[in-house]
């Protein structure tokens, strides 16, 4: 059975995901490069009174802080911990992959070009999810930051979205605008697919 325009795009997305997802996670480190680059100015920019800095450790951030946490598992009666959140980059940065993937299964014109574009488009997004996370494990697991609470509910959302949908959503809508050529077609023939399938269940008269 020959497959259409839609399940060959499919198929086709799903084994380049699979095999870029290889790719990227071997690539961990050097990936999570730019964006332990630009959390590093971003927390300095917008906390400079406790933030001191970003750790990288493979695919692991780690913001620096002067924050002190009493009562934190391990450490000894009468002394105080700095608190420093870790956040693992893979669970923000699969987008890389997944779009690169959706260029691979459209064969999107200029390829290589759109590839480099994308990753670029794709790390403020990366730095904010990130940064959401920080926040959250500051303002909310253990409050070493006071913030109101219209500002803990604004992380908490923050936080949701950059973790759930922005590293699914962003990378198809930059697809969507990068491979708008493939994208009518796509459209136009799930419709007639869908079409065809209405009509193949309708009862047909006598």
């Amino acid at each position: 059975m020959q497959l259409n325009l839609v399940g060959l795009f499919l198929l086709r997305a799903v084994v380049w995901f699979a095999a870029w997802l290889f790719v990227w996670y071997h690539l961990g480190s050097l990936i999570t490069l730019p964006v332990s680059i630009v959390t590093k100015s971003v927390v300095a920019l917008f906390f400079p009174s406790w933030a001191e800095g970003v750790e990288q450790s493979e695919a692991t951030l780690t913001l620096l802080t002067s924050l002190a946490v009493p009562g934190m598992v391990g450490v000894p009666t009468g002394q105080v911990a700095v608190f420093s959140p870790e956040v693992g980059f893979l669970k923000y940065g699969y987008g890389l992959p997944l779009l690169t993937a959706l260029l691979f299964a459209s064969d999107a014109r200029y390829l290589f070009t759109k590839v480099a574009i994308g990753a670029v488009a794709l790390l403020p997004f990366q730095v904010l999810g990130v940064c959401f996370d920080w926040l959250k494990q500051l303002a909310i697991e253990t409050e070493a930051v006071s913030f109101s609470p219209m500002a803990r509910e604004f992380i908490a959302f923050g936080y949701q979205f950059a973790n759930l949908v922005l590293p699914a959503l962003v990378p198809v809508l930059l697809w969507a605008v990068m491979d708008q050529r493939f994208l009518v077609s796509f459209l136009m023939e799930a419709t007639l697919v869908e079409g065809s399938v209405s009509d193949s269940g309708c009862p047909k008269g006598r």
